[in-house]
């Protein structure tokens, strides 16, 4: 009798686990299942071994593909095996390349810490990056993702499947904007999903970037296909379209993005800082997004703003080889397709900021005086004077050292000339020229009384039409004892006289947005 009931226990117990194997393999999607092809010589016990949890899942691969023998499965016979059911690992990402500041807060810990180049990170790890900074993380399977400024992501999940070549990453962007390039894919259960507040994005080997606002997610796809999915509704966004999402409603449908906007105009060569030029004309509600790397691959942004003008001034750089992407903005807020150039930049050392020279006459021998604002680092400049505005026709070409003012060893003859000031570092190193400024020798002695001898004007260079300029002027070099703070549509400040002492002079310009550049080198006005 006993061992009637365990026969038949035994038997309800393999009927139970046959049924629920079944029902399991009945709800496996496509993405959770890895298609494995059978090579001469497989059989299921020996693919268990090598890729399964444990032996029991032998019983459980036959049962679902049907398998009449496991130890002899025909070559090509294409198995499907349940992600879930595959030996996994933790993996890493690794930080190779962090412009600003960025931290990572741990998830063993909640400790919070500055992440730097090659620092790593696991699954349940948080990053978030500062203003002005992006970092690129480097996964396992060679896909890379670019976190831009004031953005946190959280690292949900980071696995492989072993021996499978097969990854499984999971991402949650909780604000701030990423774009990434994910490696194709080595098995059909890979998996790389961006979960934002509003929507899943999953993929198989692509390029695209994702926005995520509080209640708004923005997905723009580069090149293959995203599914966005929000609200148990998913849409297929493919190449060259985006897609929207907000809470409890589906994607919208994919939206063509802009084209890449034309920057033939741009100039390959730059010989000033801030980088100022223009881009075409912006229908309303429109804007651009200008990028700035060191490298054609932009794994190393060095510079990211959105602009709503087509007027654009970029940050501080130092010389060298620049990569500059620019994509417009629709009236939606999705990016468009980008468009790329590479410039060199050679603006150091910067040109000093001139001081007005006033028109002179009088005594048949005065002799003009040139004068300038200085930096501190620079102790020698290339001073030239000519016939002409392009200085075809240099009469005068001197160097001088220790100095910020110059007089011609003999005096001009009456006429317009017009002069410029480059500056030479301690290397020897010669910057750009100044702006040219004209210098008027007076025919008429009797216009001597005319001349206002007493103000100072300092002119620095122009900057791109509709732009304004804030001066500030003070005591010191931090610029806590303002003197003034000025805000004017022209590249020149007027001062009245002041005493005697060193002035500190700093100037940014305004865009017609709104949009503020950097203030620039700090120039030093010397009175005695």
């Amino acid at each position: 009798m006993k061992k009637g009931v365990i026969k038949l226990l035994g038997g309800l117990i393999l009927l139970v686990t046959a049924e629920l194997c079944q029902a399991t393999a009945d709800d496996w999607s496509d993405t959770d299942i890895w298609i494995y092809t059978v090579e001469s010589g497989d059989n299921l016990w020996a693919l268990t071994e090598k890729y399964l949890i444990n032996m029991s899942y032998v019983q459980r691969v036959q049962k679902l593909n049907h398998i009449a023998d496991p130890y002899h499965v025909p070559p090509g016979t294409k198995l499907r095996i349940p992600a879930p059911w595959i030996i996994t690992s933790p993996t890493l990402a690794v930080v190779k390349n962090l412009q600003g500041q960025a931290e990572l807060i741990a998830a063993s810990t909640k400790m919070t810490s500055l992440l730097h180049i090659d620092s790593t990170v696991q699954q349940g790890d948080a990053v978030r990056t500062k203003a002005d900074s992006a970092l690129v993380l480097k996964f396992i399977d060679g896909s890379s993702l670019s976190l831009m400024a004031d953005s946190y992501l959280a690292l949900d999940h980071l696995g492989q499947y072993n021996n499978t070549g097969m990854t499984d990453t999971r991402l949650k962007l909780q604000q701030g904007r990423l774009e990434t390039q994910v490696a194709p894919r080595k098995g059909t259960a890979t998996r790389f999903q961006i979960t934002t507040p509003a929507s899943v994005t999953s993929v198989r080997g692509t390029y695209y970037r994702v926005n995520a606002e509080p209640v708004t997610s923005r997905t723009e796809v580069l090149h293959g296909g995203v599914a966005v999915s929000n609200n148990g509704q998913s849409k297929l966004i493919p190449k060259g379209f985006g897609t929207i999402t907000v809470p409890d409603q589906p994607p919208l449908p994919p939206i063509p993005l802009l084209p890449a906007p034309d920057i033939s105009q741009v100039p390959k060569r730059f010989t000033r800082v801030p980088i100022q030029f223009n881009l075409p004309d912006l229908p309303p509600q429109q804007g651009y997004r200008v990028q700035i790397a060191k490298t054609a691959a932009f794994s190393d942004v060095v510079f990211d703003r959105k602009y709503s003008s087509a007027s654009i001034s970029s940050a501080e750089l130092a010389d060298g080889d620049y990569q500059l992407r620019v994509r417009g903005i629709d009236e939606k807020g999705l990016e468009g397709n980008h468009a790329e150039l590479h410039f060199v930049l050679s603006s150091h050392p910067e040109a000093p900021y001139l001081l007005e020279s006033k028109p002179y006459t009088g005594d048949p021998d005065e002799k003009p005086v040139l004068a300038w604002l200085g930096q501190e680092s620079i102790q020698k400049y290339h001073i030239q004077i000519a016939a002409d505005k392009d200085f075809k026709h240099v009469i005068i070409d001197r160097t001088e050292r220790n100095g910020v003012k110059f007089t011609p060893e003999q005096p001009l003859q009456t006429g317009l000339y017009f002069w410029r000031v480059a500056s030479i570092d301690a290397q020897g190193n010669e910057g750009p020229f100044s702006d040219a400024q004209p210098l008027k020798r007076l025919f008429d002695p009797e216009l001597a009384h005319e001349i206002d001898d007493e103000s100072i004007t300092i002119r620095v260079p122009a900057g791109l039409p509709g732009q304004a300029y804030q001066f500030q002027l003070a005591r010191d070099a931090k610029f806590t004892e303002l003197l003034i703070d000025q805000h004017t549509s022209d590249p020149q400040l007027k001062l009245a006289p002041q005493s005697e002492g060193t002035y500190y002079l700093r100037v940014r310009t305004i865009n017609p947005d709104g949009s503020t550049g950097v203030f620039g080198t700090t120039r030093l006005l010397i009175i005695s």
